[in-house]
Formats: structure tokens, C-alpha cells, sequence
């Protein structure tokens, strides 16, 4: 243990060195940072589609409100979401007064280029935040747009990061696998679809949002579907790696398959795609918040077996 802590540390300052890096915290963290930019993508790209091309939505001014009112709560819940992954983080350092010296003595590793993503990500999503809860004139229109598809762009790239940070550690060779980063990315917009279609469904006129919200649920299939070939790459190149094996050996232990198997496969994938599926095809949204919760369930499953397998 002590070899791995000292190799994902590399690049880190020298003050951050003595950490309790990727413990309970840091797996809350890989799962809130990932669902919250997860969110912030998905509403942003939603909001600037439903401007641009939806007709109806440029002359309803009751599904305007709707959407709007949407945007307002899911911005706020995204940004809570990320404070709260950032608490997580830095609350695992022994030094949390020192994390700011990723930014005051930045070094060119993928834990610098998170931290400023993140950072980024949080002032995008306060702006949006405040923006959509608040009348704010010089945060309005054209100047809206353009903070939305800036935060489609910063949030592609915290989704990236986490994977990017586990996979560039050579020492742990669970991790040491390029399909990780695609599993962390379709895992972690497939957890902001979640986010969105369950805000979607419990506020004030949920009706013609849910209708509105059909192409999200079909775009969440397709996640889901990418989300169970990565799945599929990342344990096809772990089993085939002798390096890995002691990881496959704690993976094959009765509760961790079982966690792996239900929680990840069962919850993360198969499920939330049958839910979704059947509610596409009858039209029901009833299964949405059932769907959507076992779905993040699994998101936070995966993070869990994946982190534990690669730090024992």
C-alpha cells in the first residue's frame, strides 16, 4: 500500500505528499464529482437545444416557466453536488489547508488539470445557478448561452478526469487500463441523466417537462448500452492481466462479486435500461424515480469495487 500511495502522489507538492489517498472520502468524491458534472452536462446541452430548435418551447410559455424553474433546481442541486465531492476530497488530505497549493504551485499531472476543471466547473455552475434561480439581466440571453455551453465543455472534461487519474497510475494495474476512463465517462453521464430525470420528475409541472424529456431517456439507453461495453473491455483486459490478479483474487471473494455482479451490472445497467425501456414504450413515467435511483445505486457501486479491488 504504502508504494502505491507514494506513485499516485507523484507530481503532487510535497506538502500534500503525506495523504490517506483514495479511502471511503475520496470514493464519494469520484462518485458526486462525476454525477454532478454528469448533471451539468446534460442540463446545459438539454437547455441549449431546447432554445435553438424546439418550436413550441419558443411559444409555450408555460413549458418555458417549467423549464426554467428545471434549470434553476438542477444547476443548484449539481453545484451542491460538487461542493459536497470537493468536501470529500479535501477532507481525506491530512492537509486540507494545503490543497490550495495545486493551484499556487501547479505541476503538469492529472490531478492539477481536475483540480482547475473543477474549480472552473463550480464558478460555471454558480453563475447558471444564479442565473436561472435569480432575474439576473447581465447573466441573461445571449451571455446565458454562452456560460451553458462552456459548461458542457468543462463538465466532458471532470467527467474525463477521474478515470484519466485512475488510469495513468502504472503502479496499480487494476487501473492501469484506458477502457477506465470510457467506464468513468459514459458511468458518470449516465448518473447525470439520473440526476436530471429525477429532479425532472419530482418538481412543479413535471407533465409537460417528462414529455419533454423522452429524447434525454432515449439518450440515456444509448449511455447505458456504451456503459456495459466498456464495462465489458475494462474486466476482458484486467482478467487477461497476470499483474491484476490479485485484485481479480479480492474481486472473486463472495461480497465484492456480489457487490460487482448486483450492484454494478444488475443496478447500474440492466435494471435502470429495462425501467427506462418499458417507460419509453408505454409511455409511463411512473418507473422514472425507481429507475433513476437504483442507476445511481450502481454508478456508486462501481466506484466502490473498482477503488477497493485496485487499492488492496
Amino acid at each position: 500500500m504504502g508504494e502505491v500511495h507514494k506513485t499516485l502522489r507523484t507530481g503532487v507538492p510535497e506538502h500534500l505528499m503525506e495523504t490517506s489517498f483514495f479511502g471511503s472520502l475520496v470514493i464519494a468524491y469520484l462518485f458526486l464529482g462525476g454525477a454532478s458534472a454528469g448533471a451539468f452536462f446534460v442540463m446545459s446541452a438539454w437547455s441549449l437545444g431546447f432554445y435553438r430548435s424546439d418550436t413550441a418551447a419558443r411559444h409555450h410559455m408555460r413549458l418555458r416557466t417549467a423549464f426554467k424553474a428545471l434549470k434553476g433546481r438542477v444547476y443548484t442541486i449539481s453545484l451542491i453536488m460538487l461542493a459536497v465531492s470537493l468536501a470529500c476530497l479535501v477532507f481525506d488530505l491530512q492537509y486540507p489547508d494545503r490543497a490550495l497549493l495545486l493551484f499556487f504551485r501547479p505541476r503538469p499531472t492529472p490531478m492539477t488539470f481536475g483540480a482547475y476543471a473543477l474549480a472552473v466547473e463550480a464558478i460555471l455552475g454558480l453563475l447558471l445557478a444564479l442565473a436561472n434561480v435569480f432575474k439576473i439581466p447581465f447573466l441573461d440571453g445571449r451571455v446565458k448561452r454562452v456560460l451553458e455551453a462552456l459548461c458542457a465543455i468543462c463538465s466532458i472534461a471532470v467527467m474525463g478526469y477521474t478515470g484519466v487519474l485512475l488510469a495513468s497510475q502504472a503502479a496499480v494495474p487494476l487501473w492501469h487500463e484506458w477502457s477506465l476512463v470510457a467506464l468513468f465517462f459514459f458511468s458518470a453521464l449516465s448518473s447525470g441523466v439520473s440526476v436530471v430525470l429525477l429532479i425532472d420528475y419530482f418538481i412543479q409541472g413535471q407533465t409537460l417537462l417528462l414529455r419533454a424529456a423522452r429524447p434525454l431517456q432515449k439518450a440515456h439507453l444509448t449511455c447505458l448500452v456504451l456503459e456495459g461495453i466498456s464495462l465489458a473491455f475494462f474486466v476482458h483486459a484486467t482478467l487477461a492481466k497476470p499483474a491484476a490478479a490479485n485484485s481479480v483474487e479480492l474481486l472473486m471473494d463472495p461480497a465484492m462479486l456480489s457487490t460487482a455482479v448486483v450492484g454494478v451490472i444488475g443496478m447500474g445497467i440492466l435494471v435502470p435500461f429495462a425501467l427506462e425501456l418499458n417507460s419509453l414504450m408505454h409511455k409511463d413515467c411512473r418507473t422514472i424515480p425507481v429507475s433513476d435511483v437504483i442507476c445511481l445505486i450502481g454508478s456508486f457501486c462501481l466506484r466502490y469495487c473498482v477503488v477497493i479491488c485496485g487499492v488492496h
